[in-house]
């Protein structure tokens, strides 16, 4: 987990790959939180985009328009859903396992939820390594409703809307050899803090 995302690597993503999505995440995160908490944007999203950009992340149209269903549903079903149409099946297979995994570890779930209700937003992120250097993963970002902002909000059934979902290339290589150690530097202890291993 970073503050607010959950991010699911398979297992062909080594050790070196995972820290550096990581780092670039929660750095594009605390940058994006900041300008949000003073008024300086209005969509926070956007702004995140843009800072994920900068750092080497490019965005794709996604495989399908996702049409939200009005209808209360499993939350669960709807977004791995929307994973699987915006990436394919394994993407939404491994954002299965790891929410299997979060539900279980309840420390986890509680940080996670936390994190999210503070933002009023989650993010999941199934990466894969498609060829050396890097990464292609589902940006799924979920806008939380002042209904929804109550623990167990990923369990139960909803109507979900306010959903984002594209599949993104991330040049795992470009960030480190232009950005890597300084970021590092910058979020020495927000890595410490923001980032959990489940």
């Amino acid at each position: 987990m970073v503050g607010n995302a959950l991010v699911s690597f398979f297992p062909d993503v080594d050790k070196d790959m995972r820290e550096r999505v990581q780092t670039a995440m929660l750095f594009a995160q605390r940058a994006t939180q900041e300008v949000v908490s003073n008024g300086f944007v209005g969509d926070g999203f956007d702004y995140y985009r843009q800072q994920l950009k900068f750092l080497g992340w490019d965005a794709t149209s996604p495989r399908e328009p996702f049409d939200p269903d009005l209808k209360r549903g499993s939350v669960l079903d709807t977004l791995l859903a929307q994973v699987g149409a915006t990436a394919g099946n394994e993407f939404s297979d491994v954002t299965r396992w790891s929410l299997d995994t979060l539900e279980l570890m309840q420390p986890a779930l509680a940080r996670f939820e936390q994190h999210s209700l503070q933002r009023a937003s989650f993010q999941l992120l199934p990466c894969r390594v498609t060829k050396p250097g890097y990464v292609d993963m589902v940006l799924y970002h979920e806008t939380l409703v002042r209904e929804e902002l109550v623990n167990g909000f990923l369990f139960r059934e909803r109507v979900v809307t306010g959903v984002r979902a594209e599949l993104v290339r991330f040049n795992a290589r470009l960030f480190e050899q232009q950005f890597g150690d300084k970021v590092r530097e910058r979020l020495l202890k927000a890595l410490l803090e923001d980032v959990y291993e489940l």
